[in-house]
């Protein structure tokens, strides 16, 4: 598998899980109940992260549905009753065929350049009948909007030197930037039915968790970003301040059914 650059902080609650928590699970949940999962299914939850996704489901498919949930690494996630975790690497690792009414990824084929075969591995795994769910980012389309009254245009051209910066180290180790915008077609190609998606891109405020996950994934790859100590502390502010404003990363989503 491709080298995962945004892995263990060290930390008891990784920034980066609580951001992208705050940012996507209201739209994932949303995604999800539309297709009706509840009582009895069984559902795989494949980079579970910090756990929100998998708790929430073993919520919704309680108490005769099972949640299991899969990491490469498993700290944060937790047993429960309906929910089994699972330390597994879902490239070199099988995975039950015909087993799941649901298996969900979010953000996690995108860094694997092996995700054509993963896909496949992941539509095997459903039971006839079950959908698949992915969510991605399409990184390209990140631009300043505004960086406020006081500011000059450095700090927007501050901003951009970041990104690419984290976009070539993200591109170097393998992951495909734009994968968020192919990922309908992708399910098409894999042999789903009844394929759909949608495609959002928003504006993110400073201090919004938008911004505070750039902030999480800059600080987690300092020693390799090409700025001084000043200049990533600034850097660090303006994702921090209300007066920022960036259009975010487009956020894709697709399902399809076996």
């Amino acid at each position: 598998m491709g080298t995962y650059l945004f892995g263990d902080t060290g930390e008891s609650l990784d920034p980066k899980f609580d951001a992208l928590s705050s940012l996507l699970d209201a739209g994932t949940f949303a995604r999800v109940e539309q297709l009706g999962v509840a009582d009895g299914w069984r559902c795989l939850e494949v980079g579970g992260g910090g756990g929100s996704v998998a708790n929430w489901l073993a919520d919704v498919v309680a108490p005769s549905g099972h949640v299991t949930v899969t990491d490469i690494d498993v700290t944060r996630l937790e047993e429960r009753d309906n929910v089994t975790v699972l330390e597994h690497d879902v490239v070199s690792n099988i995975l039950p065929g015909n087993a799941f009414d649901l298996v969900h990824a979010r953000l996690v084929l995108f860094y694997l350049p092996a995700r054509d075969l993963v896909l496949r591995k992941l539509r095997d795994s459903l039971r006839p009948g079950g959908w698949l769910v992915l969510e991605e980012f399409d990184c390209l389309p990140l631009e300043v909007l505004s960086t406020g009254p006081s500011s000059g245009p450095e700090d927007a051209k501050l901003i951009m030197r970041v990104k690419n910066a984290l976009l070539t180290l993200l591109d170097h180790a393998g992951a495909e930037l734009a994968w968020g915008a192919r990922i309908e077609r992708a399910l098409h190609d894999a042999g789903l039915n009844d394929v759909s998606g949608s495609r959002e891109v928003r504006e993110w405020e400073g201090g919004s968790a938008g911004c505070r996950l750039l902030a999480a994934t800059a600080r987690l790859m300092r020693a390799k970003l090409p700025l001084t100590d000043d200049e990533f502390a600034r850097y660090l502010e303006l994702m921090a301040s209300p007066d920022t404003v960036v259009s975010s990363y487009a956020i894709c989503s697709a399902q399809g059914r076996r």
